[in-house]
């Protein structure tokens, strides 16, 4: 009975995979916003090369003896897949179950259930500070949405929380010039050296480096063609 239980589960879990990945069943499954070359896609429009150089950035600072990592706003799990591979147990927050089913079919067929979870949640002022505790936290193309969404003031006081819960490493990236005006952002003069002082001066005990700039997804609607964003590590002191 358990054999037969396990089998519907799997048929059920490939079929809305199929269904979350395809526009008419018999496509080949794609997802336009973060590469998955663990169950077969390779390449993803908007940010597929960038998101690969990314983590190449990202895993050459995360410190050897960190264990846990949790990526706010994980989209389809990219990261926490790959911090697995490295040897992490990983955390994924997102609030679009979508994402989250896409995420936990290519947790599955990694057999990856013993070292990742992920949780659909939306974080907001009201919720951030049960976040779970992690040695590494991403927190990728994030925090401009919560300046839309709630105001500096507090996008930075939830920022605060997410700093709070991190042992070691904040990996923090922000949309720039490309989206100020749609997100109605506070920079003044170059974006990425605003971020990079507002960083100092919201996140106490932090060392700030900039681990590159990689190209941002490139939206038909943005004003700004092929810009390059920032992606900052900040240490713990």
């Amino acid at each position: 009975m358990q054999k037969l239980s396990n089998l519907v589960q799997n048929a059920y879990t490939k079929l809305a995979f199929r269904l979350d990945t395809t526009r008419i069943f018999f496509d080949k499954p794609k997802f336009d916003y973060q590469p998955l070359p663990w169950v077969g896609i390779k390449d993803a429009s908007l940010r597929g090369v960038e998101t690969f150089n990314r983590w190449q950035a990202i895993i050459k600072y995360i410190p050897k003896s960190a264990r846990t990592v949790k990526d706010i706003g994980c989209c389809v799990g990219f990261f926490c897949h790959s911090a697995v591979e490295s040897g992490l147990y990983a955390v994924g927050i997102d609030n679009n179950e979508r994402f989250l089913r896409i995420a936990r079919y290519v947790q599955s067929k990694l057999g990856n259930g013993d070292n990742e979870v992920f949780i659909n949640i939306s974080i907001s002022p009201d919720n951030v500070s049960i976040v779970p505790r992690t040695d590494v936290t991403i927190l990728l193309s994030i925090w401009h949405h919560w300046v839309f969404s709630f105001g500096l003031e507090r996008a930075t006081l939830m920022l605060q929380e997410v700093w709070a819960s991190t042992n070691m490493a904040l990996i923090f990236e922000s949309g720039e010039e490309e989206v100020a005006e749609e997100f109605n952002l506070p920079f003044q003069g170059v974006a990425s050296d605003w971020l990079e002082a507002y960083l100092k001066k919201a996140l106490s005990q932090s060392e700030i480096v900039r681990l590159g700039t990689f190209e941002a997804a490139s939206y038909p609607h943005y004003k700004i063609k092929n810009h390059r964003r920032t992606v900052f590590i900040v240490k713990k002191t």
